[in-house]
């Protein structure tokens, strides 16, 4: 995918494989399930509720291969509606 060729290029600059990626991610808790689903095998995830109670801030820890990797994760998500990649 064409948007994420700059995204691919500069992790491969800045990362050495394989390494542990943070993900970060704001989604509607209506939609939690949907973002939980694509990190069920990580270890390393944290949920905070938001003040109101609207929102969830998720953050996952997960060892990435490869830069590959990391986009096949914001591929998998970007369709979540609401959600927002920090």
């Amino acid at each position: 995918m064409k948007d994420f060729d700059q995204f691919r290029k500069l992790l491969d600059e800045q990362c050495q494989w394989p390494s542990v990626y943070t993900f970060k991610f704001i989604v509607p808790k209506a939609r939690a399930e949907e973002l939980l689903a694509v990190f069920r095998s990580c270890p390393e995830v944290s949920v905070r509720e938001s003040s109101q109670g609207k929102y969830l801030s998720v953050t996952a820890n997960m060892l990435m291969s490869s830069s590959d990797g990391v986009v096949a994760v914001y591929e998998a998500v970007a369709g979540i509606e609401g959600i927002i990649a920090l």
